[in-house]
């Protein structure tokens, strides 16, 4: 540890970036005397540079308690909850801190998320109950289909997942894990109707853009894995197809 972190004073690079003003982003560094940091957070530390520092710093949190998934942020080259990072976790040397990947930024490390809310659309990503009852069915939580859903239901909508997907890069369009994980949920969900899902995530910014490299499910602070649902999305679309192919399959005539 250098004798910086060793006094507790920190440095931060941060991007700044305003598009009503700036002709393109730059990093901006601050220095941070934290005191004893065995419970501050990178978001503490936002604050605290916000508050002593430079009022103009943006950015997003709501909760605190890594529940909203609204202070996801670029940490050190990893898409991370800023009020579940420790300071004492990151190593000696600078922190860098960007806004997540693949994003329209508003301001800072403040981004859009008009365009995470837009992919989700994309794949109806709210219950359609099969039948008209006052009170849902209820699935028991050993049951085998709760098991195939598993955790993927605890989704924040953070999108870390988005930000560290490369393939939002190369196609923009790609209807996403975070949007994919939901369409998971609902369609391996007996309950729901799930309607046409399966054929708007099946075309060409859809399911067979993901490529299985994982990145998503490493950077999940909920420890889900969009890539699993994803891979389950990729069966049930070609045994689908496979249906179609050879309408004798399973005794349909």
């Amino acid at each position: 540890m250098n004798a910086d972190r060793e006094n507790m004073i920190y440095t931060f690079k941060i991007f700044r970036f305003d598009p009503k003003e700036d002709a393109g982003p730059r990093e901006e560094e601050f220095r941070l005397d934290l005191g004893e940091v065995q419970k501050v957070t990178v978001l503490d530390a936002l604050f605290q540079i916000q508050r002593t520092q430079d009022k103009s710093l943006s950015f997003r949190s709501s909760c605190r308690l890594a529940m909203c998934g609204s202070c996801a942020l670029n940490i050190n080259g990893k898409e991370r909850l800023a009020c579940k990072t420790l300071l004492r976790d990151l190593g000696a040397g600078s922190i860098f801190l960007k806004p997540l990947s693949h994003i329209p930024v508003i301001k800072d490390l403040t981004v859009d998320l008009k365009f995470l809310m837009n992919h989700l659309k994309k794949v109806e990503p709210y219950f359609l109950p099969r039948s008209a009852v006052p009170e849902p069915a209820r699935i028991p939580p050993a049951s085998k289909e709760r098991r195939v859903i598993g955790l993927n239901t605890e989704c924040i909508a953070c999108g870390s997942c988005v930000s560290a997907c490369t393939m939002m890069y190369w196609d923009p369009n790609y209807t996403g894990p975070m949007a994919l994980n939901r369409a998971f949920c609902l369609i391996a969900d007996s309950r729901d109707v799930s309607g046409d899902r399966l054929a708007r995530i099946a075309g060409e910014h859809g399911v067979w853009r993901c490529h299985m490299e994982f990145n998503c499910t490493d950077v999940c602070p909920k420890h889900i894995s969009p890539t699993r649902g994803i891979h389950y999305l990729k069966r049930r679309i070609f045994w689908q197809e496979m249906k179609a192919l050879n309408p004798f399959r399973r005794g349909k005539s």
